[in-house]
């Protein structure tokens, strides 16, 4: 049994929620555990930070331990695979404007202008989220009459859920580092701030104890009002129903990749893999003999002496050959695109259909699991907005529908709308059409050139 299975045990049994040596407890788990290591490895292979980069020769010293060889070339080339991969399931699924599909006029209105141009920027960088980290998390509140939402980092936010199945939250606890100077000094804390379904509860976190900071608060306030909701305002979006970042199935190939190309940088620019015959040498110790050849490219030498480097063979052909084989396993791996293909640039249509599959695949998966955030984000604007009296949206349905910047002939895709003519409504041939951004004002447009034609030149327009 885990830290946290029998923290949800004392929960569901005696200990109230807001006891702080089980919270402490739950942050003491999360902070040291694997799931947040791996989240933390993600973002930081995302910014090009790889595991080369720490790469260094080493030799046994006379003391027979291992220290640095500062005097070998250690080069440290990182590729930002992970980056490229993550970067493209992103702008593949939130490349092109989503359409919100409601048949609630004045909740589409409101839908349309909740979803503006920096909450749909928000989407795209969730997605990022989820996919570097397993998972991405959103917060949602009500502000001065608007239905405000902001993405969380992943490994500052512990979920609880309720029954321990991923479908409802029990309690969400937010980690928030806080600094600030006191007698001179740097202080540092960590603030968890605790949700339940009573409330909001702050404390710091402090050598593996929790200490309670002010009186508990309620969710939200509305018209000076305390509020409790139903459900917790957090909305989940994971990457896959395991909640496994993409860094676990290719930091192996990266890491691979990134010390090969390093280690040839070191072979082709140096003479560290060559074998050294030296006569009559000027000195005793090897060491320093190594350092003067990296350092001022020369050695000393007595009457008679010399240094011949014996050139080791550099494998090349070997070595692109399983350079070449990495990048095609990070690509089909991590379900991408390698625009570096040599097929990339010469593939048709159909061709280039089957180039996308892994990642069309992915993508389709991504959509998926992020139905159902969709679905809960739909319904805290509902709540909000009834909250705010903008309206009773209560029973609303409203779908969000993800563009996928699929590779198609944009002529191909236009004749099929224009063949579709009869058959489907104005609006599904809009929705589908490559040209068109906002479904709604195009019928509007379409709507007032009809109005402006004659009378007898009017046809009516079709949704």
């Amino acid at each position: 049994m885990t830290e946290t299975q029998r923290i949800l045990r004392l929960l569901a049994q005696q200990s109230p929620p807001s006891d702080a040596e089980i919270l402490a407890g739950i942050v003491r788990e999360f902070l040291s555990g694997e799931k947040r290591r791996e989240m933390l490895t993600g973002q930081r292979y995302y910014e090009n930070k790889n595991d080369v980069l720490r790469r260094t020769h080493w030799r046994i010293g006379e003391n027979g331990m291992r220290v640095p060889d500062e005097g070998l070339p250690a080069s440290k080339i990182a590729h930002a695979f992970v980056r490229k991969l993550v970067d493209q399931k992103a702008q593949y699924l939130f490349g092109r404007p989503f359409t919100i599909r409601c048949e609630n006029e004045v909740f589409a209105k409101l839908m349309a202008k909740v979803f503006d141009q920096q909450v749909r920027a928000q989407m795209r960088s969730l997605c990022k989220e989820a996919v570097n980290k397993g998972i991405g998390w959103l917060q949602v509140w009500p502000e001065n009459g608007e239905i405000k939402f902001r993405k969380i980092p992943s490994e500052e936010l512990i979920p609880v859920w309720e029954n321990d199945e991923p479908d409802r939250l029990q309690m969400v606890l937010r980690l928030i580092p806080v600094e600030w100077h006191s007698r001179g000094r740097m202080e540092r804390k960590l603030l968890v701030r605790c949700w339940d379904k009573d409330g909001v509860q702050d404390y710091f976190y402090h050598n593996g104890r929790m200490e309670p900071e002010g009186e508990k608060q309620p969710h939200l306030m509305v018209d000076g009002k305390g509020m409790l909701l139903d459900r917790l305002p957090f909305i989940p979006f994971r990457y896959n129903d395991e909640e496994l970042p993409l860094i676990r199935f290719i930091k192996p190939l990266i890491d691979d990749y990134d010390r090969l190309k390093s280690e040839d940088s070191d072979n082709l620019g140096e003479t560290s893999g060559a074998l050294m015959v030296l006569q009559n040498y000027d000195g005793t110790d090897l060491g320093e003999f190594r350092e003067n050849l990296a350092r001022y490219r020369a050695v000393k030498v007595s009457d008679g002496g010399g240094l011949e480097i014996k050139a080791q063979p550099v494998h090349t052909d070997s070595l692109l050959a399983h350079l070449h084989q990495d990048r095609k396993d990070l690509y089909e791996i991590g379900r991408g695109v390698d625009t570096q293909n040599e097929s990339f640039g010469t593939a048709s249509g159909v061709a280039m259909k089957f180039l996308y599959a892994d990642l069309d695949l992915d993508c389709a998966g991504i959509e998926s699991a992020f139905a159902a955030g969709f679905e809960q984000m739909v319904y805290f604007v509902a709540l909000f907005a009834g909250l705010m009296g903008m309206g009773d949206f209560s029973g609303v349905s409203a779908e969000i529908i993800l563009n996928r910047d699929i590779i198609i002939s944009e002529g191909d895709a236009i004749d099929q709308c224009a063949a579709s003519a009869g058959l489907l409504s104005k609006r599904t041939m809009l929705e589908n059409h490559p040209w068109v951004v906002s479904v709604e004002e195009e019928l509007a447009r379409l709507q007032q050139e009809q109005n402006e034609q004659p009378q007898t030149e009017k046809a009516e327009v079709s949704e």
